[in-house]
């Protein structure tokens, strides 16, 4: 019968591990060492965002309508559209930001209570793919990161707590459907 040592395979494992003395990269004590990387695009423009809520947000509406005011009547509350117009974004990225914003928005233009079941799954059916189409062309614009900056704008849009519970309604009735996330060609408007 061969006896197998084990001596050679706890030297090369001992080997492996750090000593006391020299710094570990990834201790679960410290991050890990990631070499510095420029912000991407979706990451400055959800800052410019935030910047430009924290100058405008005394001009947020918090009314008790769901819609609030959009008196350009380009489907965007006139307070989310000053956010946007007071960034230091681009045309390009401008435009999407609003794209999204509309298709947030135009959620909050559904009734409900007053539609069947049919009627409010139709409904759903449309906003997602007017949903999807907005984000594909946050991604085109923004690149990866692009959802960061979704979700600042979802959080400007339902900003009330009467804008949250209809969202959550909305989000009752796809409960359990199935979406395609199809590829919108010139997903930006």
């Amino acid at each position: 019968m061969k006896r197998i040592s084990l001596l050679p395979l706890l030297i090369v494992f001992l080997s492996g591990c750090n000593s006391e003395d020299s710094p570990s990269t990834n201790s679960p004590d410290s991050p890990p060492s990631v070499p510095p990387q420029a912000v991407s695009l979706a990451d400055s423009v959800k800052k410019e965002l935030e910047l430009s809520y924290s100058r405008n947000e005394p001009q947020l509406d918090r009314t008790s309508s769901l819609e609030g005011k959009d008196e350009d009547g380009n489907g965007v509350r006139d307070d989310i559209d000053l956010i946007i117009a007071d960034t230091n974004a681009d045309d390009a990225v401008k435009k999407a930001l609003t794209q999204t914003a509309k298709a947030l928005q135009d959620e909050m233009k559904v009734d409900w209570d007053s539609l069947s079941e049919t009627e409010a799954k139709d409904a759903i059916r449309e906003l997602s793919s007017t949903s999807v189409k907005s984000h594909q062309c946050m991604a085109e614009t923004l690149g990866s990161g692009f959802s960061r900056t979704s979700k600042t704008l979802q959080a400007l849009t339902f900003n009330t707590k009467a804008r949250t519970l209809h969202y959550l309604k909305g989000n009752n009735v796809a409960d359990g459907m199935a979406f395609s996330i199809g590829d919108h060609d010139n997903a930006c408007e």
